[in-house]
């Protein structure tokens, strides 16, 4: 399977349009967040991860073990090394390591950062506050990722946040349109399109359990020398 293909799906097209959108804002009069949500399993960590290796944005995922100051020196780090500067060890408070990425981000008004499972940060306050801080004081882009309800959490959170802002992208069911197109890029197998129908029946939309799929129909293909692999090998797997 193909581990880095990006097939132009409705979502990535839509996530794609609202980095776009972000980086084209009038930088003056808007901040440049933004935030991608949806349920569980529709490719929202896929598109923020292959977003950051093919178009070389900073990707840092929060963890449920977080403080405030480890998410700081993280992001630090992790802006430090994207940018090719000399790793030096962190030292100094909280503020002194926030004010060290500011004075980097201030130079880098096109740096796009991509902050994963941001629903760790809803019970973090002073996380989302540095991070509503970073938009407010550079012009860089921060993409927010979170789950279907980080929407309305982010509004009980702060409002003022909230309308900060400008621009929501929720991901979708994937559609049979999208399975064709995943089945036709990702498999190196040739698959029937018949069992476009199937895939999104068994799958129920969801990327993750079809991403399963396609790679038990090309195990499956391999192990039987099967070049198209069609609806009546559908006996050969079990998919769940």
């Amino acid at each position: 399977m193909k581990q880095l293909a990006m097939s132009t799906t409705k979502n990535v097209i839509n996530g794609q349009k609202m980095i776009q959108y972000l980086l084209n804002r009038p930088k003056t009069e808007m901040v440049g967040l933004g935030m991608i949500y949806g349920q569980p399993g529709l490719g929202k960590s896929r598109f923020a991860k292959q977003q950051a290796i093919m178009n070389d944005y900073v990707y840092i995922r929060l963890e449920a073990s977080m403080a405030h100051k480890s998410f700081l020196i993280r992001l630090l780090e992790i802006i430090r090394f994207h940018l090719g500067m000399s790793k030096t060890p962190i030292y100094g408070s909280t503020n002194d390591i926030y004010h060290k990425i500011i004075d980097i981000l201030i130079n880098y008004d096109n740096l796009v950062i991509i902050i994963d499972e941001i629903d760790y940060a809803f019970d973090n306050k002073r996380i989302l506050g540095s991070i509503r801080d970073i938009v407010d004081e550079t012009l860089s882009v921060i993409i927010l990722v979170g789950m279907s309800n980080a929407r309305e959490k982010l509004l009980m959170a702060d409002a003022h946040y909230f309308d900060r802002c400008n621009y929501f992208c929720e991901f979708q069911e994937i559609s049979e349109d999208d399975i064709r197109l995943l089945c036709n890029e990702i498999p190196d197998v040739e698959i029937e399109d018949r069992i476009v129908t199937f895939l999104k029946k068994v799958t129920k939309g969801n990327l993750r359990k079809l991403m399963k799929a396609l790679y038990s129909i090309e195990t499956t293909s391999k192990a039987y020398d099967i070049s198209e692999f069609t609806v009546e090998q559908l006996k050969l797997i079990e998919i769940s």
